[in-house]
């Protein structure tokens, strides 16, 4: 059977430091201290971000170092097949959560496996106390979930009560290996901050992908136009709607090739008097 497991300890791409608008907007705004000085000048810089797979990529190593965990810690014949990230529709309550999905052969052997490492001494109690402490109901909360681990044991032996298997392994290996578990958010962000690209920002956008691409080859002269001329700028008549004027892209950037040609007539004039010869005492 297939069987999704939570991964721990990951806090959520909203706050935190995974919080990925913060992160983009940092990302975004410290690209004008390389060779981009005038970056911000762009026009569409709020459809930049780290790409659509950005989720499914940071996912992936969450996923990837908590099988290595499970496959260390419990011996049991699982595959590891692949992971998904759980995006709630609001943040109120919860947050995102990363699964680990896993192809097992004898989900009873695995439920067996986990009774028997949760009954040990050196974890029971333990194990016991954060059953209760996470499964209790109190002001503000309901669970609906069983508080008592004894009935874990019973609950977890059929499979549609897969998020109790969940849960418990949780919680086992964060006793089992504690160092691993608890610091799984952090390593990973350091991870990421210093050995890969995910955090480089790119115009996530066909709109963005073509205004990059007119700066990268007019450079100055296209942040000079958009300074001057804003494709979002206050309707002039005071009070009256739309208080905002947006311009189309295309209507834009036609606006500005249009502009391109003329400004390249005007330097080749100019270059052109420059390069005319000088008669002697013609305008004396």
């Amino acid at each position: 059977m297939r069987l999704d497991l939570e991964v721990p300890n990951f806090t959520g791409f909203y706050q935190g430091i995974w919080e990925q608008g913060e992160n983009e907007w940092t990302e975004i705004h410290e690209m004008k201290y390389g060779e981009y000085e005038d970056f911000e000048s762009l026009n569409l810089i709020d459809d930049w971000g780290f790409g659509p797979d950005y989720r499914d990529k940071v996912a992936k190593l969450f996923a990837d170092d908590y099988a290595e965990i499970i496959k260390n810690c419990l011996g049991v014949p699982m595959e590891y097949v692949g992971c998904y990230v759980s995006s709630p529709k609001e943040y109120n309550f919860t947050t995102d959560r990363i699964f680990a999905t896993f192809e097992v052969p004898d989900y009873d052997a695995l439920v067996k496996r986990l009774k028997e490492l949760g009954s040990l001494p050196e974890y029971r109690t333990e194990l016991a106390a954060l059953i209760k402490k996470y499964h209790t109901s109190c002001s503000g909360f309901i669970s609906f979930m069983s508080n008592d681990i004894e009935e874990w044991f019973e609950l977890m032996q059929d499979p549609s009560n897969d998020h109790y298997t969940s849960y418990f392994l949780g919680y086992l290996l964060s006793l089992m290996a504690p160092e691993e578990i608890e610091g799984l958010n952090e390593s990973i962000y350091m991870y990421v901050e210093e050995n890969t690209d995910y955090h480089c920002v790119e115009p996530e956008t066909d709109e963005a992908k073509e205004e990059w691409e007119i700066y990268l080859k007019y450079g100055s002269l296209y942040t000079d136009y958009a300074t001057a001329h804003p494709m979002r700028y206050e309707n002039p008549d005071k009070g009256k709607w739309p208080y905002w004027i947006v311009i189309d892209w295309d209507d834009y950037k036609e606006q500005f090739l249009d502009y391109v040609e003329k400004h390249e007539k005007e330097q080749k004039r100019k270059a052109a008097l420059a390069a005319m010869p000088v008669i002697p005492g013609l305008f004396d």
